[in-house]
């Protein structure tokens, strides 16, 4: 299976936290799947590590290292992606630019998405699971 995670699923994995339910633990180590994460997120972590919203356990680069080294790929934002964000429908709701890119490149990619968000489940195209 391949799978990209969501931001929060990326952090609660390295932290090991039990906010990540069992099922996504499951799919994140099984050697099996193919897992990424979007430089997105990791910009995403960054902006909010800097401005106090994100307190992570360890520096941005060191949560890199780990999660290349637990086999965490990342995926760079490419044209395709930037396209089928541009076609993603516009709600109202759900106006997160770094959660809509995640969805339209899973969309895209053909990937499952990893995450507890509710608002992920608006857009029907994508495959969310958690």
């Amino acid at each position: 299976m391949k799978v990209l995670l969501d931001t929060h699923s990326l952090i609660w994995f390295l932290e090991d936290s039990p906010r990540l339910s069992p099922k996504a633990k499951s799919l994140m180590e099984d050697l099996s799947n193919d897992v990424y994460i979007h430089a997105i997120s990791w910009f995403e972590m960054s902006i909010k590590a800097k401005i106090g919203k994100l307190s992570l356990a360890d520096p941005i680069d060191i949560a890199f290292t780990q999660a290349s080294k637990n086999g965490i790929l990342t995926i760079d934002i490419n044209a395709p992606q930037l396209k089928a964000y541009q076609s993603l429908p516009f709600i109202q709701e759900h106006r997160d630019p770094f959660d809509r890119l995640i969805i339209a490149t899973a969309i895209q990619e053909h990937l499952s998405i990893v995450s507890n968000d509710p608002k992920f489940a608006l857009y029907p195209a994508a495959q969310v699971l958690w």
